[in-house]
């Protein structure tokens, strides 16, 4: 079965404008002015489960300088061990890009975006942005 955050990820290679028009519909800061969109698929093993998760990047650049980026998760109900990838995924990717990391966490109901954002409050520890939860995007069909 084909997760979430690869259709995800597949849109927005297919239409990169896609993972703008996600970011802008949250409430999140505006997204700096860019002239260009990469779209990539991030991986991590998840600590308490033997699979990786994966994640759906989207790098904007400004004059071949990166200045943005924003990941991608698709939550369909609470799940502590997935959210538990969060932080590595915005760890590694403000590593590796050096610039600015948001983080949308797409969600089926309010139950599910609430528990996202109580989940994510950890604190600002300097390197990563807390994720922007878009409730009602994701059908319960």
């Amino acid at each position: 079965m084909i997760e979430y955050n690869e259709i995800l990820a597949m849109l927005m290679e297919n239409r990169p404008e896609f993972a703008t028009e996600l970011y802008n519909s949250t409430e999140g800061p505006d997204l700096p002015e860019h002239d260009s969109i990469a779209i990539s698929r991030q991986t991590v093993a998840c600590p308490r489960e033997d699979k990786l998760r994966v994640c759906a990047l989207a790098a904007y650049s400004k004059d071949d300088e990166r200045v943005f980026a924003v990941l991608f998760d698709a939550v369909l109900a609470p799940d502590p061990d997935q959210a538990e990838c969060w932080l590595q995924f915005i760890a590694d990717a403000q590593k590796t890009l050096s610039c600015t990391v948001a983080f949308v966490v797409l969600c089926r109901d309010t139950r599910t975006a609430k528990w996202a954002v109580a989940y994510s409050t950890v604190g600002d520890i300097g390197y990563y942005v807390l994720p922007v939860v878009i409730p009602s995007l994701l059908s319960s069909a």
